[in-house]
């Protein structure tokens, strides 16, 4: 069992030691104070209640009571310098991870709490756990150190982490198989988009850069994240405001992004409220001017943050083998897709690339490995 809890949803897959998947299913925030339980591609259940962890648990426990289950696999966002293999979950382990919270406010502590209820709820099963900074453990020097003084480098580990790696880990492994090109002569650059968004870039064998850093709010625009944003207004808002730096991190990481430009949570709405056609999302909402000018802003703000990452990236290499798109909205938004290739300049040859999300799969890989071992 692979259970993967992200900032908005909460996802999960089965899968047989062939590494067959025999089901999968997430759990989504739907807005208007509802969510929904979709299994295996097809809407299963809509729920009276917005984002609520231990209920969507619950009836998680439900649709898989009837597999025999070995193994459990979890996904952290924010593992350090110190964890960067796939290991076992035990009580040494969960007492050194929980200092990593602060780092991944929105995702470290809700893992920690899906293991808590999994091993409330499947005692006895061996459970791993694999984290999405360890695919940046070899970033060069150059890319993740910041230009504060040194001393906060030694003394408090001030770096550039980078997220969504095993996302960025499977669509490498997944267009050098596409490509029939082994991972130490590929030249890519791996664009995942969904709830939260980067970018990285992978050369020969190794990443060169990323987009998100010290947390995952760095960088792009996203959904609720404001991405990387000036040091300046962090300290205008804090004396103007009066406010805590806790709530400002509240505001940077749940009210900023598409939501704070448009608030309008879904990106489906907000393609809508631009007259653009989502295929098969089905929507009655009517729309203001205000709501309209507000979305138009927004998707010209969330366009123009990929863009601006993407062109550096791009300047670097004269020749690419791929940009390739993956996440939840990577995968499901050509509309998105092509607004972002739009006026970029990409070398000549270079293969667009769609790479189904993945994280379920590789995650499965880590798990059985580590416990075939």
């Amino acid at each position: 069992l692979i259970i993967n809890g992200g900032s908005s949803s909460l996802k999960f897959s089965l899968f047989d030691f062939k590494l067959k998947e025999e089901l999968e299913g997430s759990f989504n925030i739907l807005g208007n104070k509802k969510s929904s339980l979709t299994i295996n591609n097809k809407e299963y259940r809509i729920y009276n209640y917005n984002y609520n962890l231990q209920k969507w648990y619950l009836e998680l426990i439900k649709i898989v009571k009837e597999y025999n289950i070995k193994y459990i696999g979890f996904r952290l966002v924010h593992g350090g310098l110190e964890f960067t293999k796939t290991r076992e979950i035990n009580n040494s382990f969960l007492k050194r991870v929980k200092k990593y919270n602060s780092f991944a406010p929105l995702h470290n502590p809700l893992t920690l709490e899906l293991i808590k209820l999994s091993k409330k709820y499947f005692k006895g099963i061996r459970m791993s756990i694999s984290f999405d900074t360890a695919w940046y453990k070899d970033l060069p020097i150059k890319a993740y150190l910041y230009s504060l003084p040194f001393k906060y480098y030694q003394k408090y580990h001030i770096r550039r982490y980078g997220f969504h790696g095993l996302s960025h880990e499977f669509a490498t492994q997944y267009t050098s198989l596409k490509l029939k090109k082994p991972l130490k002569k590929l030249n890519i650059i791996t664009c995942h988009l969904g709830s939260g968004n980067s970018i990285a870039w992978y050369k020969n064998g190794k990443v060169i850069d990323t987009t998100m850093g010290f947390s995952p709010n760095e960088g792009l625009t996203m959904s609720t994240r404001s991405g990387t944003i000036p040091s300046a207004i962090a300290f205008y808002l804090l004396n103007h405001l009066k406010i805590s730096v806790q709530r400002l991190k509240e505001i940077f990481n749940k009210e900023s992004g598409l939501y704070g430009l448009s608030n309008l949570t879904d990106l489906r709405e907000i393609l809508r409220a631009n007259n653009y056609k989502v295929k098969g999302f089905q929507s009655k909402k009517k729309f203001t001017k205000l709501e309209k000018e507000r979305s138009k802003i927004a998707l010209n703000v969330f366009i123009y943050s990929i863009q601006k990452y993407l062109a550096t990236y791009l300047g670097f290499n004269k020749k690419l083998d791929a940009l390739v798109f993956t996440g939840g909205i990577g995968v499901q938004s050509s509309i998105i897709r092509k607004l972002v290739i739009k006026d970029l300049v990409i070398p000549k040859k270079t293969k667009i690339l769609i790479a189904p999300e993945g994280e379920s799969l590789i995650l499965a890989q880590k798990t059985l490995k580590y416990f075939k071992k």
